[in-house]
């Protein structure tokens, strides 16, 4: 008595191919979750570099004799040397009483993924100085 054994593909469907199904369903999902993980970066960049900006500001309006406006203007200048193509529509509000400082900036992080708007805000609060006799 001869037995034959089958060698080579098992019993069942046929797998040609599923290889190939599986790379175009996860190529587009790979790249997406990188993309997110680059966004995410660049979105917690623009927010430390408007934090700096309304530190900058708040230092150049908390000055002795200094003016809102003078808080203002450092901290465009700021945004405008460090992240120019960060931070679009950067809207900067100072507040100067006697007391304290209080500087505000609101924008928009660049952003890479469409349709996913990502503002940024960021605060400073400091005080004035004053000088006062002993």
């Amino acid at each position: 008595t001869v037995t034959l054994v089958r060698l080579g593909r098992p019993h069942g469907r046929d797998e040609r191919g599923s290889v190939s199904t599986e790379l175009v369903i996860a190529t587009p999902l790979l790249l997406l979750l990188i993309m997110g993980v680059i966004q995410f970066a660049l979105w917690q960049h623009a927010r430390h570099v408007m934090l700096a900006a309304a530190q900058e500001g708040a230092r150049a309006a908390r000055a002795q004799g200094a003016t809102a406006e003078d808080g203002r203007v450092r901290a465009q200048d700021y945004i405008g040397r460090i992240g120019p193509d960060l931070v679009s529509g950067a809207i900067i509000d100072v507040d100067r009483t006697i007391d304290e400082v209080t500087v505000t900036i609101r924008g928009q992080a660049v952003n890479i993924l469409p349709g996913i708007p990502l503002r940024v805000t960021a605060t400073s609060v400091g005080p004035v100085e004053r000088f006062r006799s002993p």
